[in-house]
C-alpha cells in the first residue's frame, strides 16, 4: 500500500501520515521554516530571478541556460496559481458543506444561529481571496523583476497569502476544536484582518504600486 500523501484539504500546511513531519505542499519545505522568524510563512511566493549559474557560457549554452530559468519561471508561477485555483475549489466544495457544519457546532455549544455564522463568513473570506491571490500570479509573472513595485506587490501580496492560509486552516478544524469562545474570536479576527490585507493588495494595484 502507498504511504504517499495526499492532499484532501484546502490549506498548504501539511503533516505526513506516517511519520508526523509538517512541510508545505507548495514548496515540500520544513513548515517551521515558514514561520515569522524566517521571514513569513509564504516567502516561496517569490521567484528568484538569479538563478542562472555564474562562470562563461558559450552562446548557446546561454541559450539553453535561458530557456531553462525561464521554464522554471513559468513553472514557479503556475503552480501557485494552480494551487489557489484548487484550494479555492476545496473552499467552495466545503461551503456547501458549511451549514450543516454551523448547525452542528449550534447544537454543540448552544446558542443562537448568529453565534456560529462566523464559520461561513471565515469560508466565505477565503474563497475571494483565494480568487484574487490565484490572478496576482498571472500578474505578478509579467512584472518586471527587482523593482519597487514588484517588491511592494509582493509584500502585499505575501501579507494576504498568509492570513488566506491560516484562515483556511481554522475553517477546516474539527468541530470539537470550534466551539470555545477563543477558538470563535480567533477565526473571526483572522476574518477580519484576511479582508484588510485583501482591500491593501487590491488598492496598492488600484494605485499602480507605488505607496510606500
Amino acid at each position: 500500500m502507498s504511504n504517499a500523501n495526499r492532499k484532501n484539504q484546502g490549506c498548504n500546511h501539511m503533516t505526513c501520515r506516517s511519520c508526523k513531519h509538517e512541510f508545505c505542499w507548495l514548496c515540500k519545505g520544513d513548515w517551521k521554516l515558514h514561520g515569522t522568524a524566517t521571514g513569513g510563512y509564504y516567502r516561496c511566493n517569490r521567484y528568484d530571478e538569479n538563478l542562472s549559474k555564474g562562470g562563461s557560457l558559450s552562446e548557446e549554452e546561454q541559450r539553453a541556460e535561458h530557456a531553462k530559468n525561464e521554464l522554471q519561471k513559468y513553472l514557479h508561477y503556475y503552480q501557485r496559481f494552480d494551487n489557489h485555483t484548487k484550494a479555492r475549489k476545496f473552499a467552495m466544495r466545503s461551503l456547501d458543506k458549511t451549514m450543516s457544519r454551523m448547525k452542528s457546532l449550534q447544537d454543540l455549544k448552544g446558542g443562537c444561529f448568529n453565534d456560529v455564522s462566523f464559520l461561513e463568513e471565515a469560508v466565505q473570506t477565503v474563497i475571494v481571496c483565494r480568487q484574487l491571490l490565484k490572478w496576482t500570479y498571472a500578474m505578478g509573472y509579467y512584472m518586471e523583476p527587482n523593482t519597487k513595485e514588484k517588491n511592494l506587490f509582493e509584500h502585499l501580496q505575501e501579507n494576504l497569502e498568509k492570513n488566506t492560509e491560516h484562515l483556511h486552516e481554522l475553517s477546516e478544524k474539527p468541530l470539537e476544536d470550534l466551539v470555545s469562545v477563543e477558538a470563535r474570536t480567533r477565526i473571526i479576527n483572522f476574518t477580519r484582518v484576511t479582508n484588510k490585507f485583501r482591500k491593501n493588495l487590491m488598492q496598492g494595484i488600484e494605485e499602480g504600486l507605488t505607496q510606500t
